[in-house]
């Protein structure tokens, strides 16, 4: 009886050690980072014998997406950009390739295997995945190379909600960023990386970790973006409503003050060219707007070959009627009727200046109150202004009349003498 219980008992001792041992080995073949500015945890593993990379991830779902890359650069890096599912409770992990310095874009040459993910009710953000032969992906594809020191990338998006199912959903620029190295020849091991090794990574000890923070996360924000997006506000708001207020009451005038609007439809004109380099670099950076099809960048296209157009025929406008003053003549009949035309097709031009910020504002994922602020300063804007243009046109019309009626008393009285 004695001899028939100490062999069970010896059997589960054994297996009992045995199991300990394994999983001493399985937890040390993992590498952490530790992000504490985002409260982030990452823990890497790389199976034997395996293209594989298993990973598992803590982060705040504060953030429009979290991203994990592998190189020292995003020329041709891998990325895992994880976020926050449709239904809110679960995560969807997408690799992704770059290219340079632009959004990256979704692959289908890497595959991933999610073994547990949630979002519980801290909005606490985890995964736990292998990426299945991505550390060889093939020819002109980039491959991860197992080093001590292993360059790696880490980012976070805008606080914007994404939500989403779709592996190639768009992604705005990450709002934060920072480089770091992985001793990935430490996280290679027995593959895996179990339910006890995620129960440990809370109590990880921070001298076997790789910390990022300080100098190394940079906070970061589009200048090119805020840049273009200020400009044109700036102009629709201020600029052209100015130069048109110039041009109605001094634009028919001679002298020194004709010119002041010759000065501030060149200061207007400047201002748009100017603002739309910032815009055209923003644009090379999303999948959306590299080929310049949305529709804030075909009416911002449409509407700055037209004031060219414009800006030109003003030019032309005005030297037609200095020659003419040379001369000692009047300018041609139909100068009047371009001028009328030249007008008008400058106040489009405004109008559709004033439409292309809201659309640019809700392309750049703006908040809501934000999109309604501007579109209720603009539409006072127009109410404040379009009374001053008609009294301006009233004024206007009545110095014209009073004008060549003085005009025709003169001839009248010369002929009756």
């Amino acid at each position: 009886m004695r001899s028939n219980w100490r062999a069970p008992w010896l059997q589960w001792l054994v297996l009992c050690i045995t199991t300990q041992i394994h999983l001493t080995k399985a937890q040390a073949a993992v590498s952490t980072l530790l992000v504490p500015d985002t409260n982030t945890i990452l823990a890497v593993n790389l199976p034997a014998d395996s293209d594989d990379i298993n990973f598992y991830i803590s982060t705040p779902d504060w953030y429009q997406y979290t991203a994990i890359g592998f190189g020292s650069s995003m020329a041709d890096a891998l990325m895992l950009v994880m976020y926050a599912s449709a239904d809110g409770k679960s995560v969807t992990v997408s690799p992704r390739l770059s290219s340079g310095c632009t959004e990256p874009v979704w692959t289908r040459n890497v595959g991933i295997t999610l073994h547990a993910s949630s979002i519980n009710d801290n909005a606490d953000m985890t995964v736990n995945a292998t990426c299945n032969g991505c550390r060889a992906l093939g020819p002109a594809l980039p491959s991860i190379k197992t080093s001590s020191a292993a360059p790696m990338m880490f980012a976070i998006g805008p606080s914007l909600v994404l939500n989403s199912d779709d592996l190639d959903a768009r992604i705005r620029r990450h709002s934060a960023y920072g480089q770091f190295t992985m001793d990935l020849v430490k996280a290679t091991g027995p593959g895996g990386i179990g339910l006890d090794t995620i129960g440990n990574i809370s109590n990880i000890s921070l001298s076997s970790s790789t910390i990022l923070e300080g100098d190394a996360f940079h906070r970061d924000d589009d200048k090119a973006a805020t840049a273009h997006g200020i400009l044109y506000a700036i102009i629709t708001l201020a600029v052209a409503p100015f130069d048109s207020l110039v041009a109605g009451v001094l634009g028919n005038k001679r002298g020194a003050a004709g010119w002041v609007h010759g000065v501030t439809a060149s200061a207007y004109f400047a201002f748009v060219i100017g603002a739309m380099v910032p815009g055209v670099i923003v644009s090379r950076q999303h999948v959306a707007t590299q080929q310049f099809r949305t529709g804030h960048q075909v009416l911002g296209l449409l509407t700055i070959v037209a004031m060219t157009i414009m800006f030109l025929w003003g030019i032309a406008l005005s030297w037609i009627k200095r020659s003419a003053k040379k001369r000692g003549q009047e300018p041609p009949e139909g100068t009047q009727r371009l001028a009328t035309v030249h007008r008008w097709a400058c106040r489009l031009i405004w109008a559709l200046l004033l439409i292309n910020v809201g659309l640019g504002m809700q392309l750049s994922g703006q908040r809501l109150v934000l999109i309604l602020a501007y579109v209720a300063l603009a539409l006072g804007l127009v109410v404040v202004l379009v009374p001053v243009y008609f009294c301006i046109w009233r004024c206007s019309k009545r110095q014209k009349e009073k004008e060549e009626g003085e005009h025709e008393l003169t001839i009248y009285d010369h002929n009756y003498r």
